[in-house]
C-alpha cells in the first residue's frame, strides 16, 4: 500500500473518530528504546539514557564543549551532542514530560479510532517555523514520508536508523510470512489543521514513539535544498531555540520568537573540542 490513504478510509476513519472520540487520548507505557527529551538547557538532566553519555564540561565563559562533528538534523543525527542540540531547536507533534507521558507539541490534541488504527492529530494553529510559515499537515506529511518511505524525494541518501530501530522496516518491506515491517501504513492530510496516521496493526506505544526526538519537524523547503543540518545549511527551527551563530569558534542558540509555548530567555552557547 502507498503512504497515502484511500478517500473512503479515510472519511470512514474520520467520521467514526470526530464523533465518537473527541478529546480521548490513548496512554502508553514508555518504551526502554526511545530516548527522554533533554530540557532546553545548556547542560543535560543528570540521569542519562543508557545509550547517551555525560554531557561535556563547562567552559570558564561559562559555554560547553561539544563536538565540532554535529548534524543539526534530528532524523539522522545520533551522537549525543547532536541529540542534545535538536531536542532545543526542533519539536514533533507529541512530546514526553518529565515523568515519561505524552503530552501535545506541534499537536495541540488528537483522537484514536475505536479499532484503535487511525490517529488524528489536530495542529496548534500558532505552530510555526523559526522564519514565520506555519507547521501545515503537508509539512507533517512530507517529514513522515521522508522517514518512512525511500521514494520520497526528500529522502537523501541517509539510513534513517531511528526509524528503523523504533518503526522496524520502511514502506514497502515485508517480513517472511509477507507482513509489513512497519506497523505504520501511511499518513494523510485531512483538512487544513489535521493529519491522519494509519497503522495496518495495533501498536500501542505509537504516541510515545513519536515523541522519540527523531522524529522532530522540519521544513520541506529547507531539506529539499539538499545537505541539511551541516554549517553551509539554513537551519530552520519548530522548537524553541534558533542558530543565531555558527563559526569556526562554536555554536550559539537563542530563543526562538515564533515558538508557540514559552519562549526561553537566554542564549546557549558551545564551543568545539
Amino acid at each position: 500500500m502507498k503512504p497515502h490513504l484511500t478517500p473512503v478510509r479515510l472519511c470512514v476513519s474520520l467520521l467514526a473518530c470526530l464523533v465518537l472520540l473527541t478529546g480521548c487520548q490513548l496512554q502508553a507505557n514508555t518504551p526502554p528504546a526511545i530516548s527522554q527529551p533533554v530540557q532546553a538547557t545548556d547542560t543535560l538532566p543528570t540521569q542519562l539514557p543508557a545509550a547517551t553519555k555525560p554531557p561535556a564540561a563547562h567552559q570558564a565563559d561559562g559555554s560547553s564543549a561539544i563536538s565540532v562533528n554535529i548534524l543539526l538534523d534530528p532524523a539522522l543525527a545520533q551522537d549525543t551532542d547532536s541529540l542534545k542540540l535538536n531536542q532545543s531547536l526542533y519539536q514533533g507533534l507529541v512530546r514526553l514530560d518529565a515523568s515519561g507521558k505524552v503530552q501535545p507539541a506541534l499537536a495541540e490534541s488528537w483522537v484514536v479510532s475505536d479499532d484503535q488504527l487511525d490517529y488524528i492529530f489536530k495542529l496548534r494553529p500558532t505552530a510555526a517555523f523559526s522564519d514565520g510559515t506555519f507547521v501545515t499537515p503537508d509539512v507533517v506529511a512530507a517529514n513522515f514520508n521522508r522517514w518512512f518511505d525511500p521514494q520520497s524525494p526528500l529522502r537523501g541518501s541517509g539510513d534513517y536508523a531511528a526509524w528503523q530501530r523504533i518503526f522496524l522496516g520502511f514502506h514497502g518491506e515485508k517480513d517472511a510470512n509477507g507482513r509489513p515491517k512497519s506497523p505504520v501504513d501511511g499518513i494523510q492530510k485531512v483538512d487544513l489543521n489535521t493529519v491522519l496516521v494509519h497503522l495496518n496493526r495495533l501498536e500501542p506505544n505509537l504516541l510515545t514513539y513519536l515523541a522519540d526526538p527523531a522524529f522532530a519537524i522540519l521544513k520541506p523547503e529547507a531539506l529539499a535544498a539538499g545537505g541539511y543540518g551541516v554549517q553551509k545549511s539554513t537551519i530552520i527551527s519548530s522548537g524553541s531555540y534558533v542558530v543565531s551563530s555558527w563559526t569556526d569558534a562554536g555554536l550559539t542558540l537563542s530563543p526562538n520568537p515564533k515558538y508557540w509555548d514559552t519562549a526561553s530567555k537566554d542564549d546557549l552557547k558551545f564551543t568545539w573540542h
